[in-house]
């Protein structure tokens, strides 16, 4: 082999490698983990209780050592998938219960001691079977809570976004969102900036960073092109996707003030 031939083998390796590592740089996009509650809509807490169905709705009613801590973990998981409380009382550390609604599904809880009862289906489903079973205290003889539910929350978002927008004069329109879309989300707006030749954007809410990273990853596994922004939304976190070119996306973002574009 010629001196030459071995010159032009050492600069193909190097060119070899320097593509490869452009690559990782640029392309590879590192894994993330599926959350624990990602796709679910029932608390998995609550899953090993004995259900037994009556009518239209399921009752778990049992006896159990850990009934307080299973009612607060239930609690928790309740929040991170998107249900609102409705009512409730927590005046005493021995018998609380709680109503939790997302959309057209509806949780009662209650624990007295070491019972434990928890009921879901339907809101009105749930309400009414309150009436032949319940422990500390029924939704219809209290007060209402009105927590925002998730729609509410992302809508003051999305109306936020938009004013902060119009104030830096790029007005928002109707738009379809032509992008990936994670296959679960707590809720979603999508609207079309009108900035260059236009930027999609896709609001989605979520109740944890872990949930936000990894919807994110998802997406960017099907579109490079888009860009991220993300932050607080009260209890929740927001993500939004923005799809268009860059210089106009960039638009967007200096007009929030938010966050950088990731």
């Amino acid at each position: 082999m010629s001196r030459l031939s071995k010159i032009a083998g050492i600069i193909l390796a190097v060119l070899v490698v320097l593509s490869a590592v452009w690559y990782l740089k640029y392309y590879r996009i590192e894994p993330v983990p599926k959350p624990p509650l990602w796709g679910l809509s029932d608390p998995p807490v609550l899953e090993n209780l004995t259900w037994v169905a009556e009518g239209n709705v399921e009752i778990a009613n049992t006896t159990m050592s850990l009934a307080s801590r299973v009612y607060g973990d239930s609690l928790k998981q309740l929040k991170l998938l998107g249900y609102s409380i409705n009512s409730g009382n927590w005046s005493s550390t021995t018998c609380q219960w709680s109503l939790w609604t997302r959309g057209e599904r509806a949780y009662y809880l209650a624990y007295n001691g070491t019972r434990f009862l928890s009921i879901r289906g339907g809101p009105n489903d749930v309400i009414n079977a309150t009436e032949r079973q319940w422990l500390c205290g029924r939704p219809l003889d209290s007060s209402p809570i009105n927590a925002p539910t998730p729609e509410t929350i992302l809508l003051r978002q999305a109306m936020y976004v938009a004013n902060r927008l119009m104030e830096n004069n790029i007005s928002v329109g109707a738009g379809t969102w032509a992008g990936p879309m994670p296959d679960w989300y707590l809720s979603k707006i999508n609207f079309r900036v009108n900035v260059g030749d236009g930027v999609d954007v896709l609001m989605l809410l979520y109740s944890s960073e872990d949930q936000v990273k990894y919807a994110e990853y998802i997406m960017k596994k099907e579109d490079r092109g888009l860009h991220f922004l993300s932050g607080d939304a009260e209890d929740y976190r927001v993500l939004i996707a923005l799809k268009g070119r860059k210089a106009d996306v960039k638009a967007v973002e200096t007009a929030l003030q938010g966050p950088p574009v990731r």
